[in-house]
């Protein structure tokens, strides 16, 4: 990657409001928000039309001024409302350094181990199912917020350029870097699985639930999770667990190292310090009859053996899952609330281009873990058997179409005597494809997709959050998913084409959705004599060739007030030197020591009118993209 296009390789740390704890541009005053807010509402007017209306003849007496009071307080209580609404909108951008972006996150400093969570699965069920839906309908900045079209203040943890700096939630990878299909893959498997030197040696099982399962150590010493199919769905969930976490950590997510295995009787062996948990929560010794006793629980292939998914044990000291919102109070690196952080809001897309629809807390987990002689906290997705169709007890047509309860729906298929029928009604399985669930292209909305329950960061995501998430999915070309669909088995070639064929086809749909949202050009390069950007949109195939582009470039200082500015022009090019005319122009008119930085704004014509404009920063001195804007 060439030195401008988003270096990665700096440890400095950006100061600006988005990322670690560098300093951050000043707040704005009550008073001056407010005065903002008044401005852009064209309070002033609005108070004088008020002043001048009425309705029929106006007392000549105190109920007059009663009556414009009453007027004048209602405007003011609105306008110091939205003032509080939209203070992260009107504050200022932070000003312009020409010093590289932040991208390393300070969110692995060396700190003493956090106490364990263990939260109550019933009362996060109804939490997160009543309690905060009905919290955030209740909010009214949130509803204000919504009349702009965002539910929510923009995340909280991007660099100048709008991107997600490494850290312990994620590490950038397919989003920024090349990755071959091999690599994507691989998944981060780089042991292959168990080690097949001797046999495995159960240390572990359990006999409740759907399907049962049992811990294994192999010869190596490294321990993994054994997981089943459930009844009658051989393949399906073993699959989906080990194409969903490939691509999982492909996109830049942790995730455990997730294998398909197939093993006879004869491979396994119990360990003397086996333990059995029974279904009333008690723990025996295990027994060799114990491990028959389970195997007998789960479909074997034609020749005895049996098809199973490898979960290995993460690195270090789990902690418990951790919630989409709020923050590890007792984790000093977690200072950015969950509900704000761009990969969790991101996620949210991911989760509905795989139809990972069981994405509650309990399917995630938190590492204490030891990092070049640090330790900190590492957080985790696991569990990825409820996705592409697959579901824990069997597929099920109506994940993600619908929360598991799901109020409007309910209240719809009531009120019309069941007269409205749900859009999962008329799915089908595809005919003579066994090991492929609910899982298609045709009905696919991704504006519309529910997770099983509500979450506090899916719903927080804006357009720029989505944005950042439709292009990472965007770099996952039909070879990529080729080979990350190879390594869940499937048993027929007409599976995993048809895997390959709906993934590519969800992935076009996120991608034009949130492209039309706001335009692709991104990857801005300037190298001192012309500045350079990518249609992502052409690239990856969403639209045709022959755009058009409106562009405009301005010397401006770092508090991003223009100097001087060029002319609109209108292009096919993606490549723009700086000697031509009306670029030129600008820039002679321009000081370069009052006006250090150059502003490149493009807007995209596809058909159908100009797009948002997009805005790139580069620093006039060393050639370096300083921030972009969208």
């Amino acid at each position: 990657m060439e030195r401008n296009r988003f270096p990665l390789d700096s440890l400095d740390y950006a100061r600006s409001p988005y990322c670690g704890t560098g300093s951050r541009p000043a707040r704005l005053t009550f008073r001056r928000r407010f005065l903002n807010v008044a401005q852009g509402l064209r309070l002033r007017e609005r108070l004088v039309q008020v002043s001048l209306s009425t309705r029929g003849p106006v007392p000549r007496d105190g109920t007059s001024f009663i009556i414009k009071a009453g007027r004048l307080a209602v405007l003011f209580a609105v306008a110091f409302l939205a003032a509080a609404v939209f203070a992260p909108a009107l504050a200022a951008a932070p000003p312009l350094r020409d010093a590289p972006p932040a991208w390393y996150d300070r969110d692995r400093e060396d700190i003493s181990k956090p106490a364990e969570r263990a939260p109550n699965l019933h009362w996060d069920m109804y939490e997160t199912t009543v309690l905060r839906p009905v919290s955030r309908f209740f909010k009214p900045e949130r509803n204000l917020r919504r009349l702009g079209g965002e539910p929510a203040p923009p995340a909280a943890n991007v660099n100048a350029l709008d991107e997600v700096p490494n850290g312990s939630w994620f590490e950038n990878r397919i989003g920024l870097f090349p990755m071959t299909p091999e690599a994507a893959a691989r998944g981060g498997c780089e042991g292959g699985g168990p080690s097949r030197e001797d046999v495995w040696t159960v240390i572990a099982a359990k006999t409740m639930g759907v399907t049962p399962g049992f811990n294994i150590r192999d010869a190596r010493g490294r321990v993994y999770v054994i997981k089943f199919d459930p009844p009658g769905a051989r393949g399906m969930t073993v699959a989906a667990g080990v194409i969903a976490a490939r691509i999982f950590r492909a996109a830049g997510y942790h995730v455990p190292e997730d294998g398909a295995v197939v093993f006879r009787r004869e491979d396994l062996r119990v360990g003397g310090e086996a333990k059995i948990r029974l279904p009333d929560g008690t723990k025996r010794p295990m027994t060799e009859a114990d491990l028959d006793a389970v195997l007998d629980r789960v479909d074997p292939l034609a020749d005895g053996s049996w098809p199973a998914l490898a979960s290995r044990f993460l690195e270090g000291e789990p902690l418990g899952p951790f919630d989409y919102r709020g923050v590890r109070r007792d984790d000093p690196n977690d200072r950015i609330p969950h509900e704000h952080r761009r990969e969790l809001r991101g996620l949210r897309l991911f989760a509905a281009w795989l139809n990972h629809f069981d994405t509650k807390q309990e399917n995630t987990l938190d590492m204490y873990v030891e990092d070049g002689g640090r330790r900190y906290v590492r957080h985790h997705l696991i569990d990825f058997a409820s996705s592409l169709g697959a579901g824990g007890r069997g597929p099920e047509p109506a994940f993600g179409f619908e929360y598991g309860f799901d109020l409007p729906e309910t209240m719809a298929r009531l009120v019309t005597l069941g007269f409205y029928e749900s859009p999962w009604r008329t799915l089908r399985r595809e005919p003579g494809l066994p090991e492929i669930g609910y899982f298609e292209n045709a009905l696919f909305d991704p504006e519309r997709w529910h997770p099983l329950t509500p979450n506090s960061a899916f719903t927080n995501m804006t357009d720029r959050d989505g944005y950042w998430a439709a292009k990472i999915i965007s770099a996952f070309t039909d070879e990529h998913l080729e080979a990350i669909v190879a390594e869940g088995r499937y048993p027929s070639p007409e599976e995993a084409a048809y895997m390959v064929r709906t993934l590519a086809g969800r992935r076009d749909r996120i991608a034009r959705n949130w492209f039309d949202k706001i335009p692709p050009v991104d990857f801005f390069a300037f190298d001192g004599g012309a500045f350079s950007f990518r249609d992502l949109g052409v690239e990856r195939g969403i639209y045709p060739a022959g755009a058009r582009y409106r562009v405009r470039l301005a010397a401006v200082d770092a508090d991003r007030r223009p100097g001087a500015e060029s002319p609109w022009m209108t292009t096919g090019r993606l490549r723009f030197p700086l000697d031509r005319i009306p670029f030129a122009s600008a820039l002679d008119r321009a000081d370069a020591a009052r006006y250090p930085f150059l502003s490149f704004t493009v807007r995209v014509d596809r058909g159908d009118g100009w797009s948002r404009p997009v805005t790139a920063y580069a620093a006039r001195k060393s050639g370096r993209v300083v921030a972009l804007k969208r």
